[in-house]
């Protein structure tokens, strides 16, 4: 939920360069937007399992690369210029295909900055889950299967 005492900020970022210089991977993050929104260009090789959000929607923009998402029961390959939409409490994964990918990962309200940085500094998965579990976000077990069979 965006924080009323939060104010947003007007700011221009190059390329290269976030909202803080040791983080240059975030674009926009709560503090910058009012807690509004979390913008962060994501060059990767991996991806996510099967999660839900429960508190926030969740949206990425694929600039390079190829990734492939998964949405309930349906996936899609998903190519630079492409889009994903995935509002809140829907089950999804999603996985590089091709070598690498940069993707911009945004959340509306903000948060993604704050959890993915509490996630990656857990030392094991229980500690992960228990991060993800404080932010709102459900991983589900690899057996998950969204057609129910």
């Amino acid at each position: 939920m965006p924080n009323e005492d939060l104010i947003a900020i007007p700011y221009v970022l190059q390329a290269g360069e976030g909202v803080s210089p040791s983080d240059t991977a975030t674009k926009c993050s709560g503090e910058t937007s009012g807690g509004m929104l979390t913008v962060i260009e994501s060059k990767t090789t991996g991806g996510a399992p099967w999660h839900i959000h429960t508190r926030e929607d969740e949206f990425m923009y694929v600039a390079s690369g190829v990734i492939q998402v998964r949405i309930a029961a349906k996936t899609t390959e998903v190519g630079p210029g492409g889009f994903i939409s995935l509002p809140r409490n829907i089950p999804h994964m999603w996985d590089v295909v091709s070598d690498e990918a940069t993707v911009l990962m945004m959340t509306i309200p903000a948060m993604l900055d704050k959890f993915l940085a509490e996630f990656h500094a857990a030392p094991d998965w229980p500690s992960k889950n228990d991060v993800a579990a404080k932010w709102g976000i459900k991983f589900l077990p690899p057996s998950y299967d969204p057609a129910g069979g």
